[in-house]
Formats: C-alpha cells, structure tokens, sequence
C-alpha cells in the first residue's frame, strides 16, 4: 500500500484574494512586452484585487518601459473571433479598453458591446504613447472622437488626452473642469479626468465628472505622470471595482488606494 507522505498537521490555505464566485473583468488592449501596460498589466491588477481577468489582444508592441519602438495591429478577423468567443462563453462584469489602432477594429468592439448589451465599459482613449508615437491615424482618430466614445460609461483620459478630445488648452483646474464637462455631455458619461500632468499643482488632484456634478479625489504628493503605465494601472483596478461592485465614487477611492499602494 502506498504510504501518505503528507505531514499530519498539514494545511492548505486559499489566497486573500480568491473568492467562491471572482465577476470576469474583461480588457481589450494591445500587449506591451515590457508588462508595464497594456494587456500584461490589466491582467495584473485583475488578479491582484481577486477578479477572474480574460483578455481579447488588439496588437503587439515592441517597447521597453521608456520607448515604444513597434507596434502593429491585428486584423479585424483575429480581433472579431477572439470577442465572439469570450462574450458568447462568459457574463462579463465590466470591461476596460485600451489602444485599439483603427477605425474597423473599433467598429468591430461597438457591434460586440451593443449586441451583448456589456455594462460597465471603461475606455482608456490612449492616443499616442509619446509625443512621437501616435496609435491612431487622422481617420480612425475622428471615429474614436465622434462615434466610439459614445459606448462608454466612463472615459480615464489623462490631460493631454483630454485637451485633445474637447479641442481645449488646459493649463489650470478651471480648463480641465470645462474640457471635461463639455465631454461627459457630448458622451452621457463619467469621465475621470487624471491630474498628473497639471503641473500647477503641488498636489495631484484627480476629477470625476458627470455633467455639472464635479467630485474630486486629491493625491499623495507625487507626480508620477512619467512613469510607465500609470494610466492602464488606475484605468484597470477602476475596472476591477466595478465588476466587485459598489457606487462610482468608492470604486474611484479604492482604486487610488490601490493605484498608490503599488507605486509607492
């Protein structure tokens, strides 16, 4: 007979963070080589804050966490199968989107969201990953502005996104105000506007709006607007909160806790 080799006071222990029932968290990004982004770091702060994270890719990067030095879309065939098959398996909590490259993988992504009726759709209008690299040409930037963001529940642009998207200079808290009310309006969305490049500020101090209702979220002292992917990281644990449930503004509050516990 085969001897049981396990010790006697032998235990097994579940994770912190592993529940009997984890909502599915869904983010639609490219992949960044260097973890620090995109798909890699979606799929970390999910598992971290005891979500069941899935992912549809939209391309691949080459980068580091200083340069993006490639970067290549997927067709819309490889991007349509990949969503058809997480969205007709699992009952999504809520979804976060990323870099999306082109106008028909966009078009692609609204007739998937509409025809599942996917709540909680968080959008990260990631423009360009650096003043030299651009994500969106001219054409599929206008469909992002003036048709894709319509689909979201909350956008998380940070400031020079946000500058972009109203066609407004921003410089102090009363512009980012405008610009952001002006573009919760245009969508009938929340948006979360990211303070970290107002350099006015010896504070950073973040922004959830919805259409004249301002509420504000004040930060640790650190400006952290130049380290790599700071903006998918808070943009996913939002992601994640709102699949756990709760109202807006705890989600906002335990993501920055998150955010902070992570960078500090």
């Amino acid at each position: 007979m085969k001897q049981n080799s396990k010790p006697s006071n032998f235990k097994t222990s579940k994770p912190p963070n592993l529940q009997t029932f984890k909502p599915y968290c869904l983010t639609i990004a490219a992949s960044d080589t260097s973890g620090g982004a995109g798909v890699q770091r979606d799929i970390k702060t999910f598992h971290d804050l005891g979500v069941s994270g899935l992912s549809v890719v939209t391309g691949i990067t080459a980068q580091t966490d200083k340069k993006v030095f490639f970067s290549e879309a997927l067709t819309v065939k490889e991007v349509k199968i990949q969503l058809k098959t997480i969205l007709e398996t699992y009952p999504i909590s809520s979804l976060k989107i990323g870099v999306v490259f082109n106008k028909e993988i966009m078009e692609c992504i609204s007739y998937f969201l509409k025809k599942y009726d996917v709540k909680n759709v968080l959008i990260d209008p990631i423009l360009k990953a650096s003043d030299t690299y651009s994500f969106l040409d001219k054409e599929s930037y206008s469909y992002m502005n003036n048709e894709f963001l319509k689909v979201s529940d909350i956008i998380t642009p940070n400031i020079p996104e946000l500058e972009k998207l109203s066609a407004q200079s921003i410089s102090n808290k009363d512009e980012l105000l405008s610009a952001a009310q002006e573009i919760s309006q245009r969508y009938d969305c929340y948006v979360f506007a990211k303070g970290g490049h107002l350099k006015e500020q010896s504070t950073i101090t973040d922004y959830l709006i919805k259409g004249d209702e301002v509420d504000i979220f004040p930060s640790p002292n650190k400006h952290l607007s130049e380290i790599h992917g700071t903006g998918c990281l808070i943009s996913s644990a939002i992601t994640a909160f709102l699949a756990l449930g709760g109202d807006i503004k705890t989600t906002i509050v335990k993501a920055k806790n998150y955010f902070y516990s992570i960078l500090a």
